[in-house]
């Protein structure tokens, strides 16, 4: 076996998020467990895909849902989708729209730009409103038209309230609007919500909040829509084929979607709260420093989880990053501003002491 210890790769403690260039999140011992299951068999691939969709349709309680690699690979697809329908020929026929409907209605307000790339590699047309700092309603219905193919909507960046007003608004239009909510878990009513609040497609990414395989995402939806992402993706031969999803990533991400369902929003706050809390309390009284949990709702945080801010002067911010970050065991941790920002959504049993323990000892130096 080879391990990151002979390709000396250094883990280490993740104060920062379920970020996937830190990695995601931890699978359950439950998940891999049904990975290496899965590895031991062949099997009918498009069967499987279509199977456990139906089994993640019921079980969530929407319409339809398929297994994407990654959100980023959802939310492709689900440009795709809404550029073919389920027209065979159309699959075929992409990136090759001419004469579509191929223009995507898309707020400029959040700063991933593989978003925006995936959709034009399949074809489509951005049309940008707004700004960074956001966009209105008037914005995005003002810029549909007879071309448009459909809306995206960033949950998160954008407000459910939001959504709701625009799928109404472009309801007797016949236009879609996805959703990337890749980062929307939990809570674990976003699951079924956000279909009910009008999406005809909603991406999350399952190798973050759902402590699935990092190279996994969950497309739920109205069922035309989702028999179309599942037409445009691997193995089929259409623009998703590169976006293979593997027999083990799927029966690994529907044991993580077990596992997520029967857990509780509440128990995971705790937890959080538990590990926030004791990381402020390791800082408390330390010279020139300000340390406080910040939660959902508070200063308009749209954060599920509680967030530990520490203030130490915007002088101090990298060094302090690179100090936790050249210790043993290395802690990765985030800036915001002149802030520290540690997220105990990825801290593990344990490691909220070592952080603020860590943190103590740089800043009283």
């Amino acid at each position: 076996m080879v391990t990151y210890k002979d390709l000396e790769v250094q883990p280490f403690i993740n104060a920062s998020g379920t970020i996937t260039t830190l990695g995601g999140s931890l699978m359950d011992s439950e998940v891999v467990d049904a990975m290496k299951e899965a590895s031991k068999s062949f099997i009918d691939l498009n069967l499987l895909n279509e199977r456990a969709g139906e089994y993640l349709a019921r079980r969530i309680g929407v319409p339809g849902a398929f297994v994407s690699c990654g959100a980023a690979s959802g939310m492709q697809l689900s440009a795709a989708a809404c550029l073919t329908g389920t027209d065979p020929e159309r699959v075929k026929s992409l990136p090759h729209t001419e004469g579509w409907k191929n223009r995507f209605v898309i707020s400029s307000v959040d700063p991933h730009i593989y978003v925006h790339q995936g959709i034009e590699v399949c074809g489509g047309e951005l049309v940008r409103v707004g700004s960074d700092k956001g966009a209105t309603d008037e914005d995005i219905l003002g810029a549909i038209d007879d071309r448009t193919a459909a809306v995206v909507h960033f949950l998160g960046k954008q407000s459910r309230e939001q959504l709701e007003r625009i799928a109404k608004g472009v309801a007797d239009r016949g236009v879609p609007v996805m959703v990337d909510a890749a980062a929307q878990l939990p809570p674990r009513s976003n699951l079924v919500e956000i279909v009910g609040a009008g999406a005809s497609l909603v991406t999350f990414s399952g190798g973050k909040g759902m402590g699935g395989p990092q190279n996994s995402g969950l497309v739920l939806g109205q069922t035309e829509y989702v028999d179309a992402v599942r037409m445009n993706a691997s193995p089929h031969s259409g623009v998703g084929r590169g976006m293979k999803v593997g027999k083990e990533e799927i029966l690994g991400l529907l044991t993580a979607v077990e596992r997520f369902l029967k857990g509780s929003d509440g128990d995971d706050r705790t937890t959080w709260e538990w590990r926030a809390t004791t990381i402020v309390k390791a800082v408390d009284g330390v010279d020139g420093v300000r340390a406080f949990v910040q939660r959902e709702g508070q200063s308009a945080s749209p954060d599920f989880a509680p967030r530990v801010y520490i203030e130490i002067g915007e002088d101090r911010v990298n060094d302090v990053l690179r100090a936790l970050r050249g210790g043993t065991p290395p802690i990765v941790m985030r800036r915001v501003g002149s802030m520290l920002c540690v997220d105990p959504m990825t801290l593990q049993a344990g490691e909220e002491e070592i952080v603020g323990e860590r943190l103590r000892t740089i800043l009283s130096d």
